[in-house]
């Protein structure tokens, strides 16, 4: 890491932490932290974290992994542990943040903006204390040692990444596009080697097991929630099968743009943050169990996306940072914009929207392209 990424990563994570501390010092653990920590002990007692869980507490549904590693924050006891754990979350946000953009004085007004908006988001993440921030983070630093050819690291991060919430294997997928050989070893080995973490404490048969369990109690709730994803969105207009058909068509149309992107632009043109706001916005788009704090996902894609629009796009990303953020903060007075704060209704619409946008982007890079080969 540079030393002014160093310095930016570390400010603003410290800042993001302390506007946060007051309220963990003051709730605690909560359900999610909770988890966690009945998750960690029931894996080293009986070695599964995914029985059914004590009232209070919501199911575990990460990989053994995090079981495994989660002892350390619960080493501490549960109020300096979730406190180290917040900390964590930030740093490593603001790390992948700032591996792509870098804050001075000469920027532009927009910039401020949209720095505002990826904080608040941030902030909300981080009130609910899960690892979603720190997701956000790993896939930013992973993807930018992608683009500077770092594959080996970039391999371990997005291991690391899928050993604590699986989705990430999805993007490591895409990079697989072409076939980067020191990628797809370094991936491949870093997976077995994470395995093999928790399985030195429950032995491989029993590691593989769990896995298998972890993957199929996810998928098992997947089909029980309905959060904030396009269908939940259009049951709440009574229109259920215009949100099946715009899941699907979405997860389609948004997984071959990703696939035509790997495959069509060169990698030293690649735009990189757009593929990172396609991917992440197509997941909350789709996934059944995006809640609000999982939108901290996209909150990056306000500064990655920033330099490749036009003054028209400009706006429009400022809307869907006002709709999709500012309006759950307390910026506003709930009463002012219950209209679109009912039911986190602006959050699902925004977000597709930025989907649309960085599609549309993607899709134009593609095209770009192909005006260009024949002078190539």
């Amino acid at each position: 890491m540079k030393s002014q990424s160093l310095k930016q990563t570390a400010f603003l994570g410290m800042w993001s932490f302390l506007c946060v501390l007051p309220l963990l010092l003051k709730v605690g653990p909560n359900v999610v932290t909770l988890t966690y920590l009945e998750g960690t002990q029931r894996f080293y007692e009986t070695g599964n974290p995914y029985l059914p869980p004590s009232e209070g507490r919501d199911f575990f549904f990460y990989p053994p992994f995090f079981a495994f590693i989660w002892k350390g924050f619960a080493w501490f006891g549960p109020k300096v542990g979730i406190l180290l754990w917040g900390l964590l979350n930030s740093f490593v946000f603001w790390w992948g943040v700032s591996r792509w953009v870098t804050f001075s004085k000469k920027r532009s007004a927009w910039t401020w903006f949209f720095l505002i908006c990826c904080a608040v988001e941030l902030d909300i993440s981080l009130r609910y204390q899960q690892a979603n921030a720190l997701m956000a983070g790993l896939i930013l630093v992973a993807l930018a040692e992608f683009k500077e050819r770092h594959f080996g690291r970039a391999g371990f991060l997005l291991a690391l990444g899928t050993h604590l919430k699986i989705f990430p294997i999805l993007i490591a997928g895409f990079l697989f596009l072409p076939f980067h050989l020191a990628f797809g070893a370094s991936f491949l080995g870093s997976l077995l080697l994470l395995f093999l973490l928790p399985a030195s404490i429950v032995g491989v048969p029993e590691a593989v097991w769990l896995h298998w369990e972890q993957i199929r109690s996810t998928t098992q709730d997947f089909s029980q929630r309905q959060l904030l994803d396009l269908v939940a969105f259009f049951n709440r207009f009574g229109l259920p099968h215009v949100g099946r058909v715009a899941q699907v068509g979405t997860a389609v149309i948004g997984g071959v743009i990703l696939f035509l992107s790997r495959v069509r632009i060169p990698h030293s043109r690649f735009p990189w943050g757009v593929l990172y706001s396609s991917f992440v916005s197509l997941l909350l788009a789709v996934t059944p169990k995006a809640e609000s704090p999982t939108f901290v996902w996209v909150a990056p894609a306000y500064l990655l996306l920033f330099p490749k629009e036009t003054r028209q796009e400009r706006w429009l990303m400022a809307g869907v940072g006002f709709c999709l953020t500012l309006v759950y903060s307390s910026l506003f007075p709930r009463p002012w914009v219950s209209f679109l704060t009912q039911d986190y209704n602006s959050k699902v619409l925004a977000n597709f929207i930025l989907w649309g946008l960085s599609s549309f982007l993607l899709i134009r890079e593609i095209i770009f392209q192909k005006q260009e080969a024949p002078v190539n």
